[in-house]
């Protein structure tokens, strides 16, 4: 199975294979042609790149590299929300809907794995929350995608840690999704293959080792299928965007006390095939 990762070394961003734990960039001379993954998913380019990393040898340990989010300049981050079963609703005026729920995140929300999420200062750092998602990957462009080609427009998988200001989105969900550096992605991008089945990979989260999230992709309410076309009929997807498709219970609000992340907390959140995001919890103040 082929892995994509973002990442600088020695200050200079790039992008190659993940394998075990390693990055290994591509050539000089592939960055000339694709300046990107989305390139290369837009060019249809995979065959190329793997002849590319074939050739450079040279791997380097994810620990001791900048991670990247595998995210694109001039993707669009699209998020389902109350996929999953819940047993709470963020309140009164958020429940379990009959319709998709959707919002959108920017760029700049996200940090790449073993990066530190950023708890941001004064009154919103106090409800910073956690959400262990699979993330859809489009490789193919298409607007009123039908169900049964949804799959033929996925490039890949990728985890997504939604992070959320729980108090501040009582009142906008754009604000409480969109603070600065408080959510992830990463540590890659699992290439689609046709035996592939997301459905079948497991999720779990992981705060300081205790495992508060775990569940099987299957139990999304809406499938991945349904999502794409779902979207498709707003706006058409493009190489590189990336859709969110939603956490299941066990996030800090569900827990009781509610538990928030704070400085010095350590997440992980791993999806089977795909690998493990990690990130630091730090604050500024």
């Amino acid at each position: 199975m082929l892995r994509l990762s973002n990442f600088r070394i020695n200050g200079d961003n790039t992008f190659g294979e993940y394998r075990e734990g390693k990055v290994y960039p591509v050539s000089k001379r592939f960055r000339q042609e694709y300046q990107s993954i989305r390139s290369v998913i837009e060019k249809n380019a995979i065959d190329d790149l793997r002849s590319s990393v074939e050739k450079n040898e040279q791997g380097y340990s994810a620990q001791h590299v900048d991670m990247l989010p595998p995210i694109c300049p001039g993707s669009r981050i699209i998020c389902v929300g109350l996929n999953y079963p819940k047993k709470y609703v963020l309140d009164s005026s958020v429940s379990e809907h009959a319709e998709m729920v959707l919002f959108s995140k920017g760029l700049d929300c996200f940090v790449g794995s073993d990066c530190p999420i950023i708890v941001p200062k004064g009154h919103a750092g106090q409800s910073l929350d956690y959400e262990g998602e699979l993330g859809l990957i489009i490789g193919k462009s298409g607007k009123n995608i039908r169900h049964e080609e949804a799959h033929k427009h996925i490039f890949g998988f990728t985890i997504v840690n939604d992070g959320s200001i729980r108090d501040w989105q009582k009142h906008s969900i754009f604000a409480g999704k969109n603070f600065e550096y408080i959510s992830s992605c990463g540590p890659c991008v699992l290439v689609n293959q046709k035996e592939l089945q997301p459905e079948t990979f497991l999720l779990t989260t992981k705060l300081n080792g205790q495992l508060v999230q775990e569940t099987k992709i299957g139990k999304m309410i809406f499938k991945s299928a349904e999502i794409i076309a779902y979207i498709s009929t707003i706006l058409t997807l493009k190489p590189g965007d990336i859709i969110a498709t939603g956490s299941p219970e066990g996030s800090g609000l569900s827990q009781d006390p509610h538990r928030f992340l704070q400085k010095g907390d350590f997440l992980e959140i791993e999806i089977s095939n795909i690998g493990v995001l990690k990130n630091n919890i730090l604050s500024l103040e």
